[in-house]
C-alpha cells in the first residue's frame, strides 16, 4: 500500500509542476476533456510515447490537440516534433525516468486532486 501511494504521490507532483501543459491539464481534469472515437467504438484521451533528443528523454502525448483545438491521433516522428514544437512534452534526465512516468501516469485517474489523501 505504501508503494502504491508512493508511486500516486510522484506522479501527481510531476503533473502538478507540468500542469501548464495541455496533455497534463486532461490528465488531471479528464472530465473536462474530449476524446478521438477508435475505430472499435471505444474512446481515448491518451497515449504516451518517449523518446530521446540532445541527451533529454521526453515522455509526450500521441494524441494532440491541433490548432484548431481538436485532438488528432499523429504518429512516430511527427507526434514527437509536434509536441516538442507545442512545448506538450516532459522531460527526464534518463530513459528509465522517462518509462517509468510513461508506465505509471494512469495512477493519478479517478482521483480527485482535491479529496486526496
Amino acid at each position: 500500500m505504501a508503494d502504491e501511494k508512493e508511486r500516486f504521490a510522484k506522479v501527481f507532483e510531476l503533473l502538478q509542476a507540468n500542469q501548464h501543459r495541455d496533455f497534463v491539464r486532461r490528465i488531471l481534469e479528464p472530465e473536462k476533456s474530449d476524446a478521438l472515437v477508435n475505430s472499435d467504438g471505444s474512446y481515448s484521451t491518451h497515449r504516451m510515447a518517449t523518446a530521446e533528443a540532445d541527451g533529454v528523454h521526453y515522455v509526450y502525448p500521441t494524441i494532440i490537440r491541433d490548432e484548431f483545438g481538436t485532438l488528432r491521433q499523429l504518429e512516430g516522428s511527427e507526434a514527437f516534433r509536434t509536441a516538442l514544437k507545442l512545448g506538450d512534452a516532459i522531460g527526464f534526465k534518463t530513459a528509465k525516468e522517462a518509462d517509468w512516468f510513461e508506465r505509471n501516469w494512469k495512477v493519478v485517474w479517478g482521483h480527485s486532486p482535491r479529496t486526496r489523501k
